[in-house]
């Protein structure tokens, strides 16, 4: 009896298919597809399909749920591609059902022409938090015992240091839950309908600067900066333990009452 794949094999499961890829997708309680697992996804298919270059930024639309467990179709559309950058369009399918679309700019890094930094210091004792888990991630997750509503601060980190497109897949699915973790973590909200999440994510923008080293781990902090109406934006960055800038992100999307 052989064991059965991890969640990141299933989400590695990237196939060639008709104009695009198909991509195998993880049952969840909810029913929906993670947003969190289509960003992962929508890293790999786009450094696949332009050999030589990196993903740096991706502008996300997650108009659909989509059926979890049950593979989507995915188009590549190719506004450009020239020596040292490439804009493409990424759109997930299930059927006739588009689930999320994707704006994609991938680059050639060079060498530095200026340089310069406007980092925030990564919080104390980045080395040292307690120990956590969460369940979209496969490795620890450790958080800073100073997190509140208006900076949570999360460490993510891996035993061993998987390839580097991989890497930037892993650092863009743990960047998209942080602003709802905000607050669901530090308000007192009503429980979800069973079968329900609390919030989701509407729209994702990452932006990925500088290679993670996820054996020494990243740290994603948060800032959730507006809820209300039944929305809820905020935004963030990515960090390394000694607070050089990897990354950032900014995150709208929809909390309401539960019915």
């Amino acid at each position: 009896m052989t064991d059965a794949p991890s969640t990141l094999d299933v989400l590695m499961d990237i196939r060639p298919h008709a104009d695009g890829y198909e991509a195998q997708t993880t049952p969840t309680p909810h029913g929906g597809i993670f947003g969190a697992f289509l960003l992962f996804q929508q890293v790999l298919i786009a450094e696949r399909a332009v050999p030589g270059k990196r993903v740096i930024t991706i502008q996300t639309v997650f108009a659909n749920s989509g059926a979890s467990g049950q593979p989507c179709q995915v188009s590549i559309d190719t506004l450009q591609n020239g020596r040292s950058f490439a804009f493409l369009t990424l759109t997930f399918r299930q059927g006739d059902l588009i689930v999320t679309r994707a704006e994609i700019m991938l680059t050639v890094d060079e060498a530095d022409y200026v340089h310069h930094r406007n980092t925030p210091p990564a919080p104390a004792g980045a080395r040292e938090w307690p120990e956590g888990s969460m369940g979209l991630w496969p490795g620890a997750v450790d958080r800073w015992p100073g997190s509140s509503l208006d900076e949570l601060a999360l460490r993510f980190s891996l035993a061993e240091q998987p390839d580097a497109s991989v890497s930037r897949a892993l650092v863009a699915l743990a960047t998209e839950p942080a602003v709802m973790a905000s607050l669901t973590g530090f308000m007192t909200l009503k429980a979800a309908s069973p079968g329900r999440m609390a919030g989701n994510v509407l729209t994702q923008t990452i932006t990925l600067l500088e290679p993670a080293d996820l054996v020494a781990g990243v740290i994603v902090g948060s800032t959730a900066r507006y809820a209300g109406q039944g929305r809820v934006h905020g935004d963030g960055r990515v960090l390394s333990v000694d607070g050089n800038l990897l990354g950032t992100f900014a995150t709208t999307g929809v909390l309401r009452e539960p019915r």
